[in-house]
């Protein structure tokens, strides 16, 4: 199915102009001309150098290799048990839902909500978008067989034709009102997952002197209807280092503390046996107003 529209055009014509990406074998054109090679890990590369601010933007393949190890464990699967029945309610009734994964990062959350969309009898498209080269490579890995395109792009321009999509979902990943808005369908319905107060509050102790809860920011969202919250809480524990590094480097945490307070982390269970730190989230469910 041709999904994604060419960046070039849209770049000189508008984002509500953009045709549509036309594949044939390993290749995807446009009318006009443009071309993009499919990579050998099976995504487009659709991101212009011009949106570029580094040479390889997104996670590395060191953060994408902690995030795949640490989401493999089973840690966070009752968040992800809570996304799918969040995506089962939004797409009640839609034979075959187009999806717009919105920062997909590595498909530990596309997959499993594809499988789960599928299990129900449902047939899912999804179209999943990442920065990172190194997740998309990593996301094609986990969803080989299974209905998913994707492309190297960024959420705040995404190469996907206006009011084509049934649902979105942002997981951890900026929330892009006007783009989300354009690519949505009338009363098409958005699924998004951001820490709670308390979210990993134990690895702050770790971190810092004076940790603080996260600011849970206002849930209305201009253009949209929201429809809803789904809590999630557990208690995360973990018995080894490998698993605290790699929850780490999960985190915004990991780009924004010291090298000297990285290494509380970093040495923690040299006097420690296990890591506890509450983990919290809250899935928020909205439909789009045109």
């Amino acid at each position: 199915m041709d999904i994604f529209t060419c960046p070039v055009c849209g770049e000189k014509q508008g984002a509500d102009k953009a045709p549509l990406l036309h594949f044939d074998e390993r290749t995807a054109r446009c009318p006009e001309g443009h071309c993009f090679d499919v990579s050998a890990k099976g995504y487009l590369n659709l991101l212009l150098s011009q949106h570029k601010n580094v040479k390889d933007p997104g996670d590395s393949k060191e953060m994408v290799a902690a995030r795949r190890e640490f989401l493999d464990s089973g840690a966070y699967r009752p968040l992800l048990t809570g996304l799918c029945r969040a995506a089962s309610e939004l797409t009640e009734g839609l034979e075959q839902p187009l999806i717009a994964d919105c920062g997909c990062g590595e498909g530990y959350y596309t997959a499993g909500i594809y499988d789960h969309l599928a299990a129900e009898g449902k047939a899912p498209l999804i179209c999943a978008v990442d920065i990172s080269k190194n997740a998309l490579s990593a996301m094609r890995a986990r969803t080989r067989g299974k209905a998913v395109s994707a492309a190297v792009a960024s959420v705040f321009r995404l190469p996907l034709a206006t009011s084509s999509a049934d649902m979105a979902t942002v997981i951890f990943a900026p929330f892009q009102t006007e783009e989300l808005r354009r690519v949505l369908k009338n009363g098409g319905t958005v699924v998004t997952a951001i820490p709670a107060e308390k979210h990993l509050y134990g690895l702050k102790q770790v971190l810092y002197d004076e940790p603080r809860l996260n600011t849970v920011k206002p849930y209305e969202i201009d253009g949209f209807d929201f429809l809803g919250k789904d809590e999630v809480s557990f208690t995360l524990t973990l018995d080894s280092q490998a698993q605290l590094n790699a929850l780490f480097m999960m985190t915004p945490y990991y780009y924004k503390t010291s090298p000297a307070d990285s290494d509380k982390v970093y040495g923690y269970f040299g006097t420690h046996d296990l890591f506890t730190t509450d983990a919290a989230f809250e899935i928020l469910k909205y439909k789009v107003r045109k």
